[in-house]
């Protein structure tokens, strides 16, 4: 099954904002907009990493374990998109 960049966008702004809680308290955010500066920490960090692994069946490489791999919504699909495409 092929899942489209909105989708795939969309499923991980969702899983973002489940994780950090952002429109809950009345933050609006973006694709690009960084989420470090909206309140990720390391810890909230790695239970999105797990959550996105989990959601899409893929195993994120070492090398996307980074903070620049989850400095934005664009940022973490991008991540799930390439490891899609390892995967298939």
């Amino acid at each position: 099954m092929t899942i489209s960049q909105e989708s795939t966008t969309e499923a991980v702004r969702a899983l973002v904002d489940k994780h950090l809680n952002l429109t809950a308290h009345g933050f609006e955010f973006g694709v690009d907009d960084d989420l470090w500066n909206l309140g990720m920490t390391s810890l909230s960090c790695m239970g999105l990493m797990l959550t996105i692994e989990d959601t899409f069946q893929v195993e994120l490489p070492e090398e996307a374990l980074k903070e620049d791999t989850f400095r934005s919504v664009g940022s973490i699909t991008a991540a799930v998109r390439s490891a899609s495409e390892v995967r298939a």
